[in-house]
C-alpha cells in the first residue's frame, strides 16, 4: 500500500500564521486530499513512515521550517496513527521556473508543473534502512 503520492495545489499555510482559521483550512484540504490519494483499503499505519516534501514555488514566502508541522499533522489518524512514527523527512524547496528535465521527475510533479500554480508534493514511503552513525 505504501508508497503513495499525491499533489496539493496552492501556497501552504505556516505554522505561523495568526490566521489559524486559514490554518485549519489548509490541514483539513490536506488531510482530504491525502486520504483521496490513499491506496484503496489502507488504512493509518502503525509502521514508522518516511514522508518527503518538496514545496514547488514561484517566489519564498514562508520559511521551509514552518509549513512542515501543518502538513505532518494534516495527515495524523488518516496516513499514520501519530506522527511520531515518522522516522525519515525530507523536505525541499524548488521554484517553479527551475525545471528543464521532466523525465527525472515523478509524473505526478510533472503533470501540476504544467499548470504553472504554486504546490506541494508529499510522498509516503518506508524509511530508509538504518544508517551507522559514523558513516
Amino acid at each position: 500500500m505504501i508508497p503513495f503520492e499525491f499533489i496539493v495545489t496552492g501556497s501552504p499555510v505556516s505554522l505561523q500564521t495568526n490566521n489559524r482559521a486559514k490554518l485549519q483550512e489548509w490541514k483539513a484540504k490536506v488531510g482530504q486530499i491525502a486520504a483521496e490519494a490513499m491506496p484503496i483499503g489502507m488504512s493509518a499505519t502503525s509502521e514508522p513512515v518516511q514522508v518527503i516534501i518538496t514545496h514547488y514555488c514561484i517566489t519564498q514566502i514562508s520559511d521551509l521550517d514552518n509549513i512542515i508541522k501543518p502538513i505532518v499533522d494534516a495527515m495524523k489518524i488518516l496516513v499514520y496513527v501519530d506522527d511520531r512514527q515518522v522516522t525519515d523527512l525530507t523536505v525541499k524547496r524548488r521554484k517553479l521556473t527551475e525545471f528543464v528535465d521532466f523525465t527525472a521527475i515523478s509524473p505526478l510533479i510533472a503533470e501540476a508543473l504544467t499548470a504553472a500554480q504554486e504546490f506541494i508534493y508529499v510522498k509516503i514511503d518506508l524509511p530508509t534502512e538504518p544508517m551507522e552513525l559514523n558513516q
